[in-house]
C-alpha cells in the first residue's frame, strides 16, 4: 500500500490552516488491470494451478510447513460466476483429494490487490491444510465484472452472505480475510447467520486507522483525512460486536504494509467486547506469511479442530 506519493501531492500546499481531505475507496480497492476478463465458465482458471499438484515444487514446500499437505493432493479444482449485487462474480473452489463434504468450508477475502486469479494457488495452498478454499474476485477484481465502488462492495457483500450461508447448510463454515479482507470479512460476518469462525490476518481494526497508522512523517497536523461515509462500514469491531463463535487474529512482527500495532489493536477491540479471541504473533513473519510457518500450524491446530468438530 504504497500512499506517500499520494500524501506528498495532498500535503505540498496544505501547511497553514486546517484542510480536511476525502478519502475514498479508490485508496483501498486497487484492482490489477486485466486486458483481457474470462468471458465463460470455461475460460475461468487460477493462474498457475498446476502448483497444486503432488510433483510441483510448491508442493514441496507447502509439504515442509503442513504435514498433512501431500494428502491434500492434487487438489480438485472448480469455477464459475455468480450474480451477486448485480455483478458477474467469479469463484473457484478448491478441495483437498482426501476432502469431505462435512468439512470446513474457508472463504478467503483479499487485500487490496488481491484477486482470486492472480493469487488463487497460495491462497488456497494457506487454506487447504485446514479445509476447503473458497476464493472469490470482488467486483472489478479479476474476472469479475464491474468496479469495486462503495455501492458494488456493499451490495455483493449483502447477497454473498446468503449465498454462503446456503453452501454451509451442512458443514463448518470459516471467513479468511487478508490484509483490507479482514475488515470485507467482519462485514460479510455480520451479514450470515452460518459463520462459524473468523480469522483475520495481518489486518486493521478499519480503514480510518489505516490511513493514521500510514501517514507519513511529514503529514501536516492541520491535515484531517476523512474517510467517506460508506467505508466507515468496515469496522471490525463494530462488525463482530455480537458474533457468536471464535475469532483468531494473527499478527506479524515484521509487516512493512500495517504496523503490527493495528493487528494489536484488532485483537484487543474485540476482547474488550467480550469475545472468544485468540491471537498468534510471529516475530519474524511478514505482510504475506504470518500464515504460512510450522509455528503457526502448531498453534492453529487445536482452533480449526474445533470448528471442523463443530457441527459433527
Amino acid at each position: 500500500m504504497r500512499r506517500g506519493l499520494c500524501f506528498v501531492a495532498i500535503c505540498a500546499p496544505m501547511l497553514v490552516g486546517c484542510i480536511s481531505w476525502s478519502i475514498n475507496e479508490s485508496w483501498f480497492f486497487k484492482p490489477v488491470s486485466r486486458a483481457q476478463k474470462a468471458a465463460t465458465v470455461g475460460e475461468l482458471k487460477l493462474d498457475a494451478e498446476e502448483r497444486l499438484t503432488p510433483s510441483s515444487a510448491f508442493s514441496a514446500d507447502f509439504s515442509r510447513i503442513f504435514p498433512n499437505f501431500p494428502d491434500r493432493m492434487p487438489a480438485r479444482i472448480s469455477h464459475d460466476f455468480v450474480t451477486l449485487g448485480g455483478e458477474r462474480i467469479a469463484i473457484s473452489r478448491v478441495a483437498g483429494a482426501n476432502g469431505s463434504d462435512d468439512e470446513p468450508l474457508i472463504v478467503h477475502c483479499g487485500g487490496e490487490s488481491g484477486d482470486r486469479r492472480s493469487h488463487g494457488a497460495v491462497y488456497a495452498g494457506k487454506i487447504l491444510p485446514w479445509g476447503e478454499a473458497l476464493l472469490m474476485d470482488y467486483p472489478g477484481y479479476g474476472d469479475s465484472s464491474g468496479q469495486p465502488t462503495v455501492a458494488a462492495m456493499l451490495a455483493f457483500q449483502r447477497e454473498l452472505a446468503a449465498y454462503l450461508d446456503g453452501l454451509a447448510v451442512d458443514r463448518p463454515l470459516i471467513l479468511w480475510g487478508h490484509s483490507l479482507g479482514g475488515p470485507i470479512c467482519a462485514a460479510i460476518a455480520s451479514r450470515s447467520g452460518q459463520v462459524d469462525a473468523v480469522v483475520l490476518e495481518t489486518t486493521a481494526p478499519n480503514f480510518a486507522d489505516v490511513m493514521d497508522a500510514t501517514k507519513p512523517w511529514f503529514t501536516p497536523p492541520t491535515l484531517q483525512l476523512d474517510v467517506v461515509e460508506g467505508l466507515k462500514a468496515y469496522d471490525v469491531a463494530v462488525a463482530l460486536a455480537t458474533f457468536p463463535g471464535p475469532i483468531m487474529v494473527l499478527g506479524a512482527g515484521r509487516d512493512q504494509v500495517f504496523p503490527v500495532k493495528l493487528e494489536r489493536s484488532v485483537a484487543a477491540k474485540l476482547r474488550e467486547q467480550g469475545l472468544a479471541v485468540t491471537y498468534l504473533e510471529y516475530a519474524a513473519a511478514d505482510h504475506m506469511n504470518a500464515a504460512l510457518n510450522g509455528f503457526f500450524v502448531r498453534d492453529a491446530v487445536g482452533f480449526f479442530a474445533n470448528i471442523a468438530n463443530s457441527r459433527r
